[in-house]
């Protein structure tokens, strides 16, 4: 009898304690509707840099700081975008993408465009899934559409409740936004697309311009440009100039740019493989992000270039130049003045083997830490995944090394995005949820999360809010005052962070609310349909990482949800399945 009354006592106990432990998350989730209709989905992909104030001063800890009064959902713009498709595999369907120099950051030949097949061979060489007919399919009809020369828009850009392109008639993207809330990215002009002559040509896009703000950025040659960053006086990207690529025809090659805001002085780099072509491969490059360091001296970039002459493969690259040294502001426009690096740990070679098909840095902050991916070779998978591996530099001015993601979320072998870095060392992106087998099988579900990376710059105290550790953002979405309204989303991916913590992001969302606070609860009994929306973190004032209320799960193909702790539920659902193992 005691034994019962025992277990009686601790699981109300337990009950009771979940009931009354002051769960406020970290994050209210707030949808943000595009100024369109008609489309099938919607993403959150830049937010405004910026910090939280009180009025008068800079807060360290940002919007969680209860002073702060640049808070609300108004304060920092935020940028989105639509497609007229439905998400597949995670993503945005593009048919090829639209920010990459070249199709999904590999294809320098162009060989994987042309046909159905040639995507479908993409996907079975590359990333290897069991479903790779669908795939190919979704995307393809996507670029057949284009190249057929259709000029309806699949992808329509807006900043709060601005079109990008109030025109309608190119396909929009944002990569960034500056501090006073422009777009940066690109333009490419709906059903533009020009046949590559040759025995094997095919086809290819040829109006691809640099939006800022309301300005578009083009090359005098009639060349494709992509605009990446911005700091208000220099702009960061790429430039491609034509070149006929044995019997494919004329595609492009495209070198790492940069150039002042204006428009007035650019600057494009040669590749450190010396050579344009190689077995039909063209060499590229971009930069996709810099810091200028007046300090030093020095700007610093990264991104990607071409290195080895041998195949021409595309790595993760650092670009620097004296700027500001003893008055000096104009080295930068000369391109000899420049010096490339490729990051260690992340070449397509590791010891002769091909373990990588391309890798590349996709931001930095003032730390002169940066973030990139090294996408693995599809003859080369790790527990059972061909996935981008991503990766943290720790400084970019001195032997640039990278150090892969591991632990927690980051299980062995999980692919992801890493996609924004903030000034405090704070990385989003996202990372898969699940670890099965992508070899022959199924594609990973994806969650967007939140790394706090420790590392020069790194704010002890913002850290601890988060445990120290990284965490799926659906983790840091449950309970508190915005439980109820925060259950209708769940966070696939996110784009962008500022100094502030406020986070431009993409969900699935649930109208009415999920069926439970699991992370991967049904919707209306599994009978609902989902809506891929944009939508915009906002931190919550006060909370702690004592407010953190992991969601639990409903399948055993889960990985860890976190660094490796348990929350509330977790504990109270073991202690339940203990007492029951003693009847």
């Amino acid at each position: 009898m005691r034994r019962k009354t025992f277990k009686r006592t601790l699981v109300s106990a337990a009950v009771l304690l979940a009931s009354t432990h002051a769960s406020a998350a970290l994050y209210q989730v707030v949808e943000k509707a595009p100024p369109i209709s008609g489309y099938e989905s919607a993403f959150g992909v830049a937010i405004q840099p910026g910090d939280a104030t009180d009025g008068s001063a800079t807060l360290s800890q940002g919007c969680f700081d209860s002073s702060a009064t640049n808070c609300t959902s108004s304060d920092f713009a935020f940028a989105g975008e639509t497609r007229s498709v439905a998400i597949n595999a995670g993503q945005a369907v593009d048919g090829i993408s639209y920010r990459e120099e070249v199709p999904w950051g590999i294809d320098n030949a162009f060989r994987y465009i042309q046909d159905q097949d040639d995507f479908e061979d993409y996907c079975n060489s590359e990333l290897l899934y069991a479903t790779c007919e669908s795939w190919a399919q979704v995307r393809w009809d996507v670029w057949n559409d284009e190249k057929s020369g259709s000029t309806t828009p699949n992808a329509i850009a807006f900043v709060n409740s601005t079109l990008a392109d109030t025109t309608n008639t190119y396909n929009t993207v944002i990569n960034s936004l500056d501090s006073s809330g422009n777009a940066v990215g690109i333009k490419l002009a709906a059903g533009s697309v020009t046949y590559a002559s040759g025995s094997n040509g095919g086809y290819i896009r040829d109006d691809v311009t640099g939006l800022y703000g309301s300005s578009s950025y083009s090359d005098p040659s009639g060349a494709q440009v992509r605009a990446w960053k911005t700091d208000g006086t220099f702009i960061s990207g790429s430039i491609a100039t034509n070149y006929t690529n044995g019997s494919y025809g004329t595609y492009y090659s495209t070198k790492p740019a940069l150039w002042s805001a204006d428009g007035s002085s650019v600057v494009s780099l040669s590749w450190p493989s010396g050579k344009q072509e190689e077995d039909d491969r063209l060499a590229q490059g971009s930069i996709r992000d810099f810091y200028v360091d007046t300090t030093n001296g020095e700007i610093y970039a990264v991104g990607y270039s071409t290195f080895d002459d041998d195949n021409n493969y595309m790595n993760a690259a650092v670009f620097s130049v004296p700027y500001s040294a003893l008055g000096d502001t104009t080295s930068w426009i000369d391109p000899a003045k420049w010096n490339t690096v490729p990051v260690s740990n992340a070449t397509s070679e590791v010891s002769g083997d091909y373990i990588y098909s391309n890798s590349k840095l996709t931001g930095m902050n003032k730390n002169l830490v940066a973030i990139g991916e090294a996408k693995r070779d599809g003859n080369h998978p790790a527990n059972g995944a061909a996935a981008n591996r991503m990766f943290v530099v720790s400084n970019v001015s001195s032997s640039p090394t990278a150090t892969y993601f591991s632990g927690g979320i980051f299980f062995s072998g999980a692919g992801g995005k890493a996609e924004a870095i903030n000034n405090y060392n704070e990385i989003v992106g996202q990372v898969d949820a699940e670890n099965v087998r992508e070899s022959d099988g199924k594609v990973r579900r994806k969650r967007a999360f939140i790394y706090p990376y420790s590392g020069t710059g790194t704010d002890s105290t913002r850290r601890a809010r988060f445990s120290n550790q990284a965490w799926w953002l659906d983790n840091l979405t449950n309970g508190g005052t915005y439980s109820s309204a925060n259950n209708a989303y769940r966070i696939i991916d996110a784009s962008g962070i500022n100094d502030a913590g406020v986070i431009s992001a993409t969900a699935l969302k649930c109208d009415g609310g999920y069926d439970s606070t699991a992370y991967d609860a049904t919707c209306g009994g599994g009978d609902q349909d989902e809506e891929i929306v944009a939508v915009e973190l906002l931190p919550i004032a006060g909370a702690t990482a004592s407010d953190i209320s992991e969601r639990g799960e409903s399948d055993d193909n889960s990985v860890s949800r976190s660094g490796g702790s348990l929350g509330l539920g977790s504990l109270i659902a073991l202690g339940l399945f203990g007492f029951r193992r003693k009847k």
